[in-house]
């Protein structure tokens, strides 16, 4: 044996109680790991409900709208059937007693998905290093056992073997374990995030999208909204913290906009006629092309630039727009069976 052979033989006993140590330690992390699945699991199976979650989340949404800030942390508090829920939930209730940003709610759900990833690398990297150390103690021992083959020393050779096969054993199980873990907790944290998503969705949302859910019964009547009650805690008023309201998303026109001289102009015309208070739109006049006289024609759609073809047209892949219901209850042609006239 040349003195190459020499070092590499001697670097590759010195690895082998490392690797020992280290699967050892793989060993007992992926039992953790699997604890605190199983505790995951029974939290899951004893306490999530989604009627629970909706009622308890619209609960809070009108507490807040009552300026009752308490009492909807508490019922948001209610939530802690999953560890990640419960963690972003605290984290959004802190937003809404400190800092109320708008915006905050959304990035605490996009940390959390980074946060579940941070999470599943924990098996995952176990899915990988476990086999390659079982590997590595399998192969390092297999080098004295044949030396002690080849020198007739058969203690030497059951020694080595036994390691070997035990490493194996144990690095081939560590793999195992882990990517049963990362299989069940992936399935797992990405129902929580779709449960935070909804959360936000009850909590932050309009109330038209709210009323949007209701259906219509056999005859075609629209289901009435049911009212949402709700048992009010104890209010601190000097610890109270009332959460601003969200600016209104304005309106902007499809058609861009001129400067003042022609929003001037715009605002005396009326829009073909109409004020722009009643419209809704902000007073403001279309772009036109201005006549030789210095006059500003209103643009109307037999105007060239209005010719839309379809491939240019944004909404035509939008499809028909859906009904809205009728006030009062009444039933919506079309919708129960064919409408009757009297």
């Amino acid at each position: 044996m040349n003195d190459l052979q020499r070092l590499i033989y001697d670097v590759s006993r010195v690895l082998l109680w490392p690797v020992l140590i280290a699967a050892v330690i793989c060993l007992v992390w992926v039992l953790i790991e699997l604890g605190f699945l199983l505790y995951e699991l029974w939290l899951r199976f004893r306490y999530r409900d989604l009627d629970a979650l909706e009622v308890r989340t619209l609960k809070a949404r009108e507490a807040f709208a009552d300026g009752k800030p308490r009492t909807a942390y508490r019922y948001l508090q209610e939530n802690n059937y999953s560890i990640i829920v419960a963690r972003f939930l605290f984290d959004l209730i802190r937003n809404y007693q400190t800092e109320r940003l708008a915006a905050k709610p959304l990035k605490l759900l996009q940390e959390y998905e980074f946060y579940t990833l941070k999470r599943l690398e924990r098996t995952r990297i176990l899915v990988r290093i476990g086999p390659m150390l079982g590997l590595m103690g399998t192969l390092i021992p297999l080098s004295p056992a044949l030396i002690g083959l080849a020198t007739g020393n058969t203690t030497q050779l059951a020694v080595n073997l036994t390691t070997a096969f035990s490493v194996t054993v144990v690095g081939l199980l560590i793999g195992g374990i882990a990517f049963v873990i990362s299989i069940v907790r992936d399935r797992m944290y990405a129902q929580d995030i779709s449960d935070m998503e909804y959360l936000l969705e009850l909590l932050e949302g309009g109330a038209g999208r709210l009323q949007s859910g209701r259906r219509r019964n056999k005859k075609g009547v629209w289901d009435t909204e049911p009212p949402v009650q709700y048992d009010v805690a104890t209010e601190d008023i000097e610890k109270t913290q009332m959460i601003p309201a969200l600016p209104e998303t304005p309106v902007e026109p499809l058609i861009p906009v001129v400067g003042s001289g022609a929003a001037e102009a715009g605002q005396s015309i009326g829009g073909n006629g109409r004020d722009s208070r009643s419209t809704g739109f902000p007073e403001a006049a279309p772009v036109v092309p201005e006549t030789l006289a210095g006059e500003v024609p209103p643009l109307t759609f037999d105007d060239p630039a209005m010719d839309w073809k379809r491939d240019e047209d944004p909404f035509a892949d939008l499809g028909p727009v859906d009904p809205q219901p009728p006030a009062g209850g009444a039933s919506a042609p079309g919708a129960g069976g064919p409408t009757r006239r009297r």
